[in-house]
């Protein structure tokens, strides 16, 4: 088959009518071009052009291929204006976007806002998944990034941190810890708190402050989203530690409950966008991690 340059050729010298004419057109010598058509004739094996010592002549079948050059000289065209376009450092195109519960709705209510507006031609398609099987996903393909709770120490992978989120006491609003603006950690003790079920990054850091602080770590009770815990909350089984987020969304709405921040010594996850380390893609989800970061700044510690 002909090269995309040889149809170039074929086409300024069915626009020239002139071998020197169309090879000036092309920035080549006429020797070059004459040469490239010969050798474009020998791969298709049929006659192009006629040519004389005056001019050039298009023969029907090399009128024809000209003709239908101009097409595929215009799809490769498109085909290197869409590349131009995906730059490996242009947020653009689809994102698959791997998330957990206790992440995924929190974040992306204020982040995809600014992302939408800073980068339009970008499609950001967002799934929940559990956060034992997000990897094992990134890793085979199905996943472009996640937003994780915590970093993943995977040679594989780059992670980074997109903001240091603590977590935020969350009581009824007629409990005794209500009256506090911040609360003191050494007046959780003797209360009883509820966590996420065990695998959960908030179980280990809960169960982990109680010890610090003399408080009763719930064992009868566990919640498998967040959600499900501030409704514990609410109905009087106790009291919990939810990050900053999730009561900037859910819990600052309620009545019922409401939330103080610790005055220190309060649990910390480390928000994380994770993405294959090999991706093409490394420049441009720099970029999306940082106005994800920028757009929940306010909302915890500096990443």
């Amino acid at each position: 088959m002909p090269s995309v340059q040889q149809l170039r050729y074929l086409i300024a010298v069915a626009d020239h009518g002139n071998f020197s004419r169309a090879a000036d057109a092309c920035n080549v010598t006429q020797p070059t071009l004459s040469m490239q058509l010969k050798d474009m004739e020998n791969r298709i094996g049929v006659q192009l052009v006629e040519r004389t010592r005056t001019k050039v002549l298009m023969t029907p079948v090399g009128s024809e291929i000209a003709r239908r050059a101009r097409s595929v000289i215009a799809e490769v065209e498109d085909i290197r204006e869409i590349a131009r376009h995906d730059k490996a450092d242009v947020p653009r195109g689809p994102l698959r976007l791997g998330v957990v519960q206790t992440v995924g709705g929190y974040v992306l209510s204020l982040a995809v806002p600014q992302l939408r507006v800073a980068y339009p031609d970008l499609r950001i398609m967002v799934r929940e998944d559990r956060l034992e099987t997000l990897p094992g996903k990134l890793s085979d393909g199905a996943y472009d990034v996640l937003l994780l709770p915590e970093k993943l120490d995977d040679p594989d992978f780059v992670s980074v941190v997109l903001l240091r989120e603590p977590l935020h006491l969350v009581v009824q609003a007629d409990h005794r810890l209500a009256a506090f603006d911040t609360v003191d950690p050494k007046e959780l003790a003797g209360e009883t708190i509820l966590s996420m079920e065990r695998g959960h990054r908030i179980h280990e850091q809960i169960a982990r402050l109680c010890a610090e602080v003399g408080a009763a770590h719930a064992t009868d009770y566990a919640g498998t989203t967040l959600d499900t815990l501030r409704l514990m909350v609410t109905c009087g089984m106790g009291i919990s530690l939810l990050p900053a987020l999730y009561v900037r969304s859910d819990v600052q709405r309620e009545t019922q409950v409401v939330s103080r921040p610790l005055s220190h010594g309060a649990p910390v996850r480390e928000l994380t966008m994770v993405w294959r380390k090999a991706s093409p893609r490394n420049k441009a989800y720099q970029i999306i991690a940082l106005t994800i970061s920028d757009s929940i700044a306010p909302w915890g510690l500096a990443a």
